[in-house]
């Protein structure tokens, strides 16, 4: 009787037991993974946002910081000085602001005093190619455009102009492709970018891109009395 007793107390797990234990252990599995799952695509969407926020800022102040120095000539041998005179807007103003629409902008200074504009960096344009922001400085690299932008929307890249007035009032491209004239560049005293830029998600199954954009205003330095 006593062997009989100690028999039934030591039984084996049952099949059921052991499928119950197998079904819970897989379920939190499941919920694990799929935690870690969400957590890292989580992390790329962050990382591939903080790298189109990355883009535009580095596009913002590279370009800022060359245009807020557009026209400078402290020789004063480097670059031509616009016409005086009756019918003149804005007399006696350093032309080195060469290009100016919509979605292109050039522009010269003489950044090391040399008396000319034919160093590095001297001498460049920023435009909208298709969906890329380009760069090309015509005394380097053999005047190639680099990409600093990619992405860009239709629509996602404008540079807007004003002049020294207080309220400032914008300076209009005209014509076919819209440039401003020679009188009206010699006006521009501040310059607005809007930019907003695209950035596939990284999750396979989210087809909204991600977005980022900026909107900043810059005053040529020798230009602007506000």
């Amino acid at each position: 009787m006593d062997r009989i007793r100690q028999r039934a107390g030591s039984r084996g797990t049952s099949t059921i037991e052991m499928l119950a234990a197998a079904s819970i252990s897989l379920i939190v599995l499941a919920v694990a993974s799929s935690f870690f799952t969400s957590q890292q695509r989580m992390l790329l969407v962050q990382s591939a946002y903080a790298q189109s926020q990355n883009v535009t800022r580095t596009f913002t102040d590279l370009f800022g910081r060359e245009l807020r120095m557009a026209s400078y000539d402290p020789s004063g041998a480097a670059i031509a000085v616009g016409p005086t005179g009756l019918g003149v807007t804005c007399p006696s103003i350093k032309q080195g602001l060469t290009l100016a629409g919509p979605t292109t902008i050039r522009f010269k200074q003489d950044l090391n005093g040399d008396g000319d504009t034919s160093d590095p960096n001297e001498d460049v344009e920023y435009q909208l190619s298709g969906s890329q922001i380009q760069r090309t400085d015509f005394n380097s690299n053999g005047g190639a455009a680099v990409t600093l932008v990619d992405g860009v929307s239709n629509g996602g890249f404008t540079i807007t102009y004003f002049d020294n007035s207080n309220p400032p009032v914008q300076k209009i491209p005209t014509g076919t492709p819209p440039l401003l004239s020679a009188s009206d560049r010699d006006c521009v005293a501040k310059v607005r970018v809007q930019l907003t830029a695209q950035l596939a998600s990284p999750q396979f199954y989210d087809i909204q891109p991600l977005i980022s954009s900026v909107d900043a205003e810059y005053a040529i330095r020798s230009r602007s009395n506000f």
